[in-house]
């Protein structure tokens, strides 16, 4: 299991007319974490797209708890698990930055490897071995 650690400032341009993070903002940083990941395992997304190997997530599971606000530090805490040679389960949970309580955000998300012809492919040797 891969854990990556990815720090957040919210601007303006997150939030809506309330200064609440809008709710769609969670995801973008949720992906951001599992584009890392990749990087640390030596890969790269524009990589793996032009050997034709496509990640798709198949499946989202979100809780918003509580929201983060304009001005708020964040830390994305993300861990990755590969289940078997076509999927791997993210783990996503948003903290305020210095806390370790209960998150702002958390999600599950089920990502599978696709080829060009959206036929499952094996993931990349050494992705999360």
């Amino acid at each position: 299991m891969i854990e990556n650690r990815l720090t957040i400032k919210v601007y303006l341009e997150d939030t809506d007319a309330f200064g609440i993070v809008y709710h769609t903002n969670y995801l973008k940083y949720c992906e951001r974490t599992r584009t890392d990941i990749m990087e640390i395992c030596g890969y790269t997304i524009g990589g793996m797209q032009q050997r034709g190997i496509l990640f798709v997530v198949v499946e989202m599971r979100l809780k918003f708890h509580r929201p983060a606000r304009l001005h708020d530090v964040l830390e994305v805490r993300t861990t990755a698990q590969r289940v078997s040679d076509y999927r791997v389960n993210f783990e996503h949970k948003i903290f305020l930055c210095g806390s370790d309580d209960t998150p702002l955000f958390s999600a599950t998300a089920k990502v599978v490897t696709i080829d060009s012809n959206g036929q499952l492919c094996e993931l990349p040797d050494g992705l999360l071995t």
